[in-house]
């Protein structure tokens, strides 16, 4: 494992993932960071959310976001914050930013915005756990929680490299690639899994 340098070139040790970038400005400027982040590639997928709710699926595509919920202490199945917010529904009609993409700053206030990659996010980690921060580095664009160190941190994809084989989804109409993990079939190692998801469109009127 790489050791990884910080925003003022400082070593900041070995990890599992890069430690993140906190983000402290107004508001304004979180918006345009959310376009900003389009360029990245990144596509985030908690490794720890994986492991929280292993098993669990969401097949509903009005709520098509595994998530957890801290206060029920359970994974949930959640739609896209930006198609509920305080009443406004969000959506992508640029084909060059055809993806809905969130993020929220330290107030906990959400920003909306479109991505030129998919993305599939979890409100817990975003929200609860790391509001304020992002990752800008595109080899390590995925924004997830290290239980053991109590921080937040950037990770690559973990389906970019699982068992020696990256996985991708070319298909337009799948084009979310999204890791989890089943529960262990034999020496209590769970099971990893990469699978392509439908696009995150927000439902019609008569489906919500």
């Amino acid at each position: 494992q790489a050791r990884f340098t910080g925003l003022k070139g400082q070593t900041i040790g070995r990890h599992r993932g890069q430690l993140c970038r906190h983000q402290r400005v107004a508001m304004a400027t979180v918006r345009a960071l959310t376009a900003l982040l389009a360029v990245t590639g990144a596509a985030a997928n908690s490794m720890y959310l994986a492991s929280k709710c292993r098993g669990q699926m969401c097949k509903d595509l009005r709520f098509p976001i595994l998530d957890f919920d801290a206060a029920e202490e359970k994974c949930i199945c959640r739609g896209h914050p930006c198609w509920e917010d305080n009443g406004m529904v969000h959506s992508c009609s640029d084909p060059d930013f055809p993806h809905l993409k969130f993020s929220y700053d330290d107030t906990g206030a959400l920003s909306c915005g479109c991505s030129a990659e998919p993305h599939y996010d979890s409100l817990y980690i975003a929200k609860d756990l790391c509001p304020g921060h992002f990752c800008e580095d595109p080899n390590f664009p995925v924004l997830d929680y290290d239980d053991e160190e109590s921080n937040c941190i950037c990770r690559t994809h973990p389906c970019f490299d699982l068992a020696g084989k990256k996985h991708e989804c070319p298909d337009p109409k799948f084009p979310i690639l999204r890791y989890r993990e089943d529960e262990p079939k034999q020496a209590n190692k769970p099971e990893p899994v990469c699978e392509c998801l439908a696009k995150l469109d927000p439902p019609k009127s008569d489906e919500l």
